[in-house]
Formats: C-alpha cells, sequence, structure tokens
C-alpha cells in the first residue's frame, strides 16, 4: 500500500477483525502470551502446552516453532536486535533462544516458577526476572557462566506496611512483575500486595517504595514509549494511568478505568504507539471484548467486541493502529482499519467520480509545448542524480540508541522444516547388486502380470464377439418371422 495515498488525518486505532491465525487451533493449544518485535515485522507467541510460534507478520506465515517448555509459557520477550527471543515457563526456567538458527542459545534454571522476564532495552544479552515465591533477579548471561543478581525488595519494612501489626494476615509476599523503564537504568516491580517497588538497576538499591493498590495483587505493569507515563493493572478491576517524576522518583496517579456494566477483571492492558490511548482486554468468560480510553481526557472512545471466547492476551502493533489479540481456543486476531486510499495527495487536480463520465479531449491538451533544448537538459540531470537503494533508514522511534547492531526484521525459512535432508548430512546410493536383485525381480513379476492381462484380455475379447453374434442372430430372426406374418397376411 501506498503510503502517500493514505489520509494522514484518519482514525489511529483499529475498528474490527481484518485477520485470524489458526495455526494453533490446528495444533489443539492456545497462546497464553503474545509480543511484537521492535519493527513490527514480527509476532511471537507462547502456548499453553510451552510451544512457541513465531509469524512473519507481512505474510501470515508461521516462520518459527520452538519447542523447549514443558509447561505454559508466562511472557515473552525480544532483544533490541530482535535475533534473540526470552521466553519464561512455569517449569522453572527462562529460555535464550537464537531464532536465526532456531535453536536453544542459553537455558536458565531457577527454583522455582517464573511469573514474567524481560529482556534489556540496551543490552541482548541482560534481562530481569520475577520469580513466584523468590526476590526478582538481574541476570547476565554476557559470559560463559551466568550471573544471577538477587533485587532487594525491602520485605520487613514493606511487610509492616502491608500487614499494619496484624499477624494474622502475615502471608508471603511475591513479586509478580517487573519491568525495565526505557533507558534500561531503573527497575519496577509489582508486588503480590499492591506495592511498587522502584530499583536502580546499575546499583541494585532500592530508590522508592509506595502502595497503590490497598492489598490486591498487581497483575501488570507497562510503561509508555516516551517513558512518561505507565499502567497498572491491579486485581481490584481497575487500571491505573501514573505520571512519572524523574527528578524526586515519585508518580503521580492521573486516571483509573473500570468497566461500570460488568464490573470484571482486566487481563492485559498497554499504551498505543504515540502513548495517547489505553487499552484494557477484559477477562470476560464469554466476551472477546477490547477498550480504548483516551488517556487525558478519560472517556471511552471505542469498544471492540470480538467472538465469545476469552481473551488471554493483547498487543498493540510499533507503527500501524493494528492490535494482536489472543483467544482462549486458539485463535490469534488482528485488528485494523479500513484504509481509504486519498488519491487527491498523489495529485491535487485529481478528481474522484461516483460514476464514469465521457471526457473531451481538448484539441490542444497533449501538444508537446516544452523545446527540445530544455527536455534533453532535464534527462541529463535526472542520469546525474545518483539513488540509494541499499540504505535503509531507521524511523524516528528507532534513532534513540545511535550504536546500533544488525538488526533482524525477518526469519529465513530452513528447508528442514519441509522435509528435505540437511545439507552436513551424507547421502548414500543403494548398492547396484540390490538394484540389478529388484529389477529382476520387477521384470518377473511384469512378465506374469502382462499374460495375466492378456488372459483376461482374450477372454473379454470372446466374450464380446459371442453376445455379438448371438443379437445378430436374435435380429435376422425377427426379419424372418416379420416377413413370414407378412406374407400370411397377404395370403
Amino acid at each position: 500500500m501506498n503510503l502517500e495515498l493514505l489520509n494522514p488525518f484518519e482514525q489511529d486505532y483499529p475498528e474490527n477483525i481484518e485477520h485470524t491465525t489458526t495455526d494453533l487451533y490446528a495444533q489443539n493449544t492456545n497462546a497464553t502470551c503474545i509480543s511484537f518485535n521492535r519493527r513490527g515485522t514480527l509476532l511471537a507467541a507462547g502456548c499453553q502446552d510451552g510451544q512457541v510460534f513465531v509469524w512473519d507478520f507481512d505474510t501470515k506465515g508461521v516462520a518459527r516453532i520452538l519447542k523447549g517448555h514443558v509447561s505454559k509459557v508466562s511472557s515473552i520477550s525480544w532483544s533490541r536486535n530482535g535475533r534473540y527471543l526470552l521466553t519464561s515457563g512455569e517449569d522453572f526456567k527462562c529460555i535464550y533462544w537464537d531464532l536465526i538458527s532456531g535453536t536453544v542459545a542459553r537455558t536458565i534454571p531457577f527454583d522455582t516458577g517464573v511469573a514474567m522476564a524481560q529482556m534489556h532495552p540496551k543490552k541482548n544479552d541482560v534481562f530481569v526476572a520475577a520469580l513466584k515465591v523468590e526476590a526478582p533477579v538481574l541476570v547476565d548471561i554476557s559470559g560463559k557462566d551466568t550471573q544471577i543478581r538477587e533485587l532487594p525488595t525491602d520485605s520487613e519494612s514493606s511487610s509492616d506496611l502491608y500487614n499494619n501489626g496484624n499477624e494474622k494476615d502475615s502471608k508471603p509476599i511475591s513479586t509478580l512483575v517487573c519491568r525495565f523503564d526505557i533507558q534500561g537504568e531503573r527497575i519496577f516491580t509489582g508486588s503480590s500486595k499492591g506495592a511498587i517497588h522502584i530499583i536502580d538497576a546499575n546499583t541494585r538499591e532500592l530508590i522508592y517504595m509506595e502502595r497503590i493498590s490497598g492489598s490486591y495483587a498487581i497483575k501488570n505493569l507497562v510503561l509508555s514509549r516516551d517513558g512518561r507515563d505507565f499502567i497498572i493493572n491491579a486485581s481490584d478491576r481497575s487500571i491505573r494511568v501514573y505520571s512519572l517524576d524523574d527528578d524526586e522518583h515519585v508518580f503521580i496517579l492521573r486516571q483509573t478505568f473500570t468497566d461500570v456494566i460488568n464490573k470484571v477483571q482486566w487481563n492485559q492492558c498497554c499504551f498505543n504507539r504515540d502513548g495517547e490511548y489505553v487499552i484494557g482486554g477484559s477477562a470476560h468468560k464469554m466476551g472477546h471484548n477490547i477498550y480504548i480510553w483516551d488517556k487525558e481526557r478519560g472517556n471511552l472512545v471505542k469498544m471492540l467486541e470480538g467472538p465469545k471466547e476469552q481473551l488471554n492476551d493483547l498487543a498493540w502493533h510499533p507503527v500501524h493502529p493494528i492490535i494482536a489479540s489472543a483467544a482462549a481456543y486458539g485463535s490469534i486476531y488482528i485488528w485494523a482499519t479500513e484504509h481509504q486510499e486519498n488519491w487527491s495527495a498523489f495529485a491535487p487536480h485529481f478528481k474522484e467520480l461516483d460514476e464514469n463520465v465521457e471526457y473531451e479531449e481538448r484539441e490542444d491538451e497533449f501538444d508537446i509545448v516544452e523545446s527540445i533544448d530544455s527536455l534533453v537538459r532535464e534527462r541529463e540531470d535526472e542520469d546525474d542524480e545518483i539513488i540509494d537503494i541499499t540504505t535503509i533508514e531507521k524511523p524516528k522511534f528507532l534513532q534513540s540508541d545511535p550504536e546500533e547492531d544488525e538488526e533482524v526484521y525477518y526469519l529465513p525459512t530452513h528447508p528442514d522444516e519441509f522435509g528435505s535432508f540437511d545439507e552436513d548430512e551424507s547421502y548414500e546410493p543403494p548398492k547396484r547388486s540390490v538394484r540389478s536383485n529388484n529389477n529382476a525381480k520387477n521384470k518377473s513379476i511384469l512378465k506374469t502380470a502382462t499374460k495375466k492381462t492378456e488372459k483376461i484380455a482374450n477372454i473379454n475379447t470372446n466374450k464380446t464377439l459371442h453376445n455379438r453374434s448371438s443379437s445378430d442372430d436374435n435380429t435376422h430372426k425377427g426379419k424372418k418371422r416379420k416377413f413370414k406374418g407378412s406374407s400370411n397376411v397377404l395370403k
């Protein structure tokens, strides 16, 4: 599609389902988490049975099927260069995948289940993981040995803050969410008791802590692309929007969104590409509903109603106004807008007609008025202009880091996935003696088969000749009888 023909003032949120992927439904599984890469050219989904699917978003075809987890995949995170994929699961491990080869680059085991994990926004070999029972950890896999460093949570002071002196409520506190900021300098964690911790990623020291949602667990925390706001999805059926103050390291509540009518939980929440809208996915068991709110005004802009199946996860495309939502029955729905091409942007004097009209050509409309010299000069200028078709210009939102590695946009397909043999494997043809014996056997079998077919053909031909002769006799007899009858009548 030509971007010059699109209307720049068109709405920047989707309206209906454009495409549905049924690859997971065919495998009898469903997606628990989905995520786009930085360019939006690849879409990854972690499944209930431990498989990980990677799609080419342009062709909607499966590029990779990764098998390494034994149980449910809890989260998916892309590296900055797009070559590596980090998956965490309930089978007590995180897997660091190399998508070019489709193999496991590193496996990081833990002593408990992993609630979620996220890659560093600048480094391709550092990530943070939230463990279900233990404290969150910062993992460095740049060297041969994996370095795991525990992050502080201030459990003693936080327990006094949560319990308020009541010993009955002294339940273990676990971290459910952990996120890097856009620069990777701070780490945000959310606990099962409704508290947010801000930790310095370099010194691993606790900077700020605040209890925001009572004793309700924080299920998800998402930062905007500019790093000024973040969303919190708590188990009290509300989505809160906070703004950050970098000087004082505090955050201020700006908006609170709830479903007043249905009063259901939210499975997922996120920002759009510009941070102007807040998106929430309902946890209704018989409804695939997506809510879109205006962040500044707080009003409901659009409600997307899908099929009657539960929504597990959703993700906004980093470039286009597209939403990908994972359903409980295995389908992944792609929500998009209906683009109307604006031809007047390509030619200002162009007019769109509802019906065909006969055009009357003017007498001098297509006459060549310009001189030959001016045409020759224009052609010479066009020949002197050098057009660069090799360099790829990066969008503005990807130019934050000048020292950028080679980024992977698309994945090459392996011939092994389609049933062909590897190049490394040696192919040995069968021996000649075996082939000659087989040929002799085949010849003998063919001779016997041809003899049988000849006998059957002779029998069939004899039968057909006998039937024809009998039919001819009957016809002649009928004629004779008819002739005799006619002669008797004459007598």
